[in-house]
C-alpha cells in the first residue's frame, strides 16, 4: 500500500480506488506498468517503498487540483509507493521555491512538479538532477524540461492549446474578443493568450486581473461596458470561469456572448451542455497527475523512460460530448 501525505488544506480519505483509464490509456509507459504489475507488489512487500515529492503551483480554491490530485494518488497507489504532495494556498513562487530546497534535502527517489516561471524555477530543478533525483515536469514548464534534464513533460503545449481556442471562436464569428489572465507572469496562462491574440491577428484583447472573483469580474464588466463591441470572452480557468458564470447570468448576458473557458469544473460543464457557453478547453490534468508517477516508478526499477514529451491535452468540450464528461467530472476523474 501506498502512503500518502498531503500538506495542502484538501482531506484526502485513503481510500483505494478504481482507475477508469487504466485500459484507455495507451502507449509504452503504460502498458508497462501494467505488464509489470506482478512484479511491482513484490518490490512493495520485499523492500522500503519508493519515496516520491509533487509540488505544483495550485492552489486549494482551483478545482484543477482536486482532480490532478487524484492522479497523483491514485498512481501512488497501484505502484506501491509514498508520495508527499505540496502546494500554496495561493500561488506564491518563493513559498514554491522553498518547498523545493525542502524536497531535494530529505533526497526522495524522485520529484514531479509544475514550472509556472521558467526563469525561476529552472536553478533548483538542475539542482535537483545534479543531486540525482529524477524530475518529471507536468502541466507547465514544457519549454524548458528538456533543457533542464527531467526524464519528460506531461501536459499540454499551452500556446497552441490557445491558438486552437482562438480558431475555434473565430469559426463561430467571433471577431473582437478578450483573454482574461487572471495570474499574469505564469508562463502557461501568458502563453494560452498569446496564441488566442495571434489567432485573432492582433485584434483580441488580454485582460489582466489577480486571482480574487470580485476584482475578476469588476474588470471584466468594466470593459465589456467600455468596449461594446467586443463580442467573446475566453477565461483561462475555473478561477475565472465559474465567478463570471454567475455574473454574466445575474445580468442576463449568459448566451449573448460567445463565452468559451480553459479547464473544467461542475459550473462550466453544466453551462457548455445548456448552450450557454461555446467550449471548454480539457488537458485531462488527472494523466497530468497520474504519469508522472508511474514514470518515475518504473524509471527507478527498471530504468524505463518515455522519448517523447507526453500530451494530454488540448480536447474542446462542447454541447454534444458536456454530459458523458458531467458524469466523469462527478467521479472525480475529470
Amino acid at each position: 500500500m501506498s502512503k500518502t501525505t498531503d500538506k495542502t488544506s484538501a482531506t484526502h480519505t485513503g481510500i483505494k480506488r478504481p482507475n477508469p483509464f487504466s485500459r484507455a490509456i495507451t502507449g509504452a509507459l503504460v502498458a508497462g506498468a501494467m505488464a509489470l504489475s506482478a512484479s511491482q507488489a513484490a518490490v512493495a512487500q520485499d523492500a522500503d517503498p519508493l519515496k516520491f515529492v509533487a509540488i505544483t503551483h495550485i492552489v486549494a480554491a482551483d478545482p484543477f487540483g482536486n482532480v490532478l490530485k487524484r492522479g497523483f494518488e491514485d498512481a501512488a497507489e497501484e505502484m506501491g509507493v509514498e508520495l508527499l504532495y505540496n502546494s500554496p494556498a495561493q500561488y506564491d513562487t518563493s513559498q514554491m521555491l522553498r518547498m523545493i530546497e525542502q524536497a531535494i534535502a530529505t533526497q526522495p527517489d524522485g520529484l514531479a512538479l509544475t514550472m509556472p516561471d521558467a526563469s525561476a524555477f529552472a536553478e533548483p530543478v538542475r539542482e535537483a538532477i545534479a543531486a540525482g533525483i529524477p524530475v518529471v515536469v507536468l502541466n507547465t514548464g514544457e519549454e524548458i524540461a528538456g533543457e533542464i534534464g527531467a526524464l519528460n513533460y506531461v501536459g499540454q503545449s499551452e500556446y497552441r492549446a490557445g491558438k486552437m481556442a482562438g480558431e475555434r471562436m473565430k469559426e463561430a464569428g467571433v471577431e473582437s474578443p478578450i483573454c482574461i489572465n487572471f495570474a499574469p507572469g505564469q508562463s502557461q496562462l501568458d502563453a494560452r493568450c498569446k496564441g488566442f491574440t495571434d489567432a485573432f491577428d492582433g485584434s483580441a484583447e488580454q485582460i489582466s486581473t489577480t486571482q480574487d472573483p470580485t476584482a475578476i469580474t469588476n474588470a471584466v464588466l468594466a470593459h465589456l461596458n467600455s468596449s461594446p463591441d467586443t463580442d467573446g470572452v475566453l477565461s483561462l480557468g475555473s478561477l475565472a470561469t465559474d465567478p463570471l458564470i454567475n455574473e454574466f447570468r445575474s445580468q442576463g448576458a449568459m448566451g449573448q456572448i460567445a463565452f468559451a473557458t480553459f479547464d473544467l469544473s461542475a459550473e462550466t460543464l453544466e453551462a457548455v451542455r445548456d448552450g450557454e457557453m461555446l467550449f471548454a478547453m480539457d488537458q485531462q490534468q488527472y494523466l497530468q497527475g497520474y504519469l508522472p508517477i508511474i514514470s518515475l516508478a518504473l524509471y527507478n526499477r527498471y530504468g524505463l523512460k518515455p522519448t517523447n514529451n507526453i500530451q494530454t491535452g488540448p480536447n474542446f468540450i462542447t454541447q454534444e460530448n458536456a454530459e458523458q464528461v458531467i458524469e466523469l467530472t462527478q467521479q472525480g476523474y475529470r
